[in-house]
């Protein structure tokens, strides 16, 4: 990672752990209408995007207001404490040390703010872009790279977008820059990508040795 200057983060199962907390409200939506799902195969759903885990089982239980039940239990996340992954903190750290920047792109809302500021990382960002931003479109498209790259100075060559979804990996091929995989053991995928981490320490120990 010797010449990347400017990391894009994801944030959902990139920088913290949300996936448990989504998943049970998704099975407390759907156990509602007397019905549920394996934790394992919901992730995978997820894996494309929560609105696809959504709209596939409201479909396949016959579920018309699935999201509408799924957003009532989703409310629980303002008071659900949710971990940052270990080693998060020293590697954002490290890359403003070694002169870098941090971004967030997540499909999200604002809602990450707080959890960013309640586990001490908020202030490591340069720029944050949510889907409450004016400057927002949904990955996997490409715009929001395009647009932190033309404005923070970024190039093709010195930016990696780094997410554990191949949507993430995609919005970085189609703007042209680099990629870096965050492995998810319990969803094993291996999308093509510039750059492959095991965790933050494995991260960590990349970056120290540029």
């Amino acid at each position: 990672m010797q010449s990347i200057k400017h990391f894009i983060w994801d944030f959902d199962g990139t920088l913290m752990d949300t996936y448990p907390n989504v998943i049970r409200y998704l099975r407390l939506a759907m156990q509602e209408c007397g019905c549920d799902a394996p934790y394992n195969e919901i992730l995978e759903k997820m894996m494309e995007n929560i609105r696809f885990a959504v709209d596939y089982y409201s479909e396949k239980f016959q579920i018309p207001d699935l999201h509408q039940r799924y957003l009532e239990q989703y409310k629980q996340e303002a008071t659900d404490p949710v971990a940052i992954f270990p080693g998060v903190s020293e590697v954002l750290r490290q890359i403003r040390k070694m002169g870098g920047f941090n971004y967030v792109f997540t499909n999200r809302n604002d809602s990450i703010y707080p959890m960013l500021e309640q586990v001490g990382i908020l202030q490591e960002f340069e720029e944050i872009v949510t889907a409450d931003s004016p400057n927002f479109v949904v990955k996997p498209a490409p715009d929001v790279i395009l647009y932190l790259m033309e404005k923070y100075g970024g190039t093709k060559e010195n930016t990696v977008m780094i997410g554990d979804r191949v949507c993430d990996l995609e919005s970085g091929y189609r703007a042209g820059c680099k990629t870096c995989h965050l492995l998810t053991p319990s969803v094993p995928q291996y999308p093509v990508c510039d750059f492959r981490i095991l965790d933050f320490e494995d991260m960590l120990r990349k970056l120290s040795n540029t």
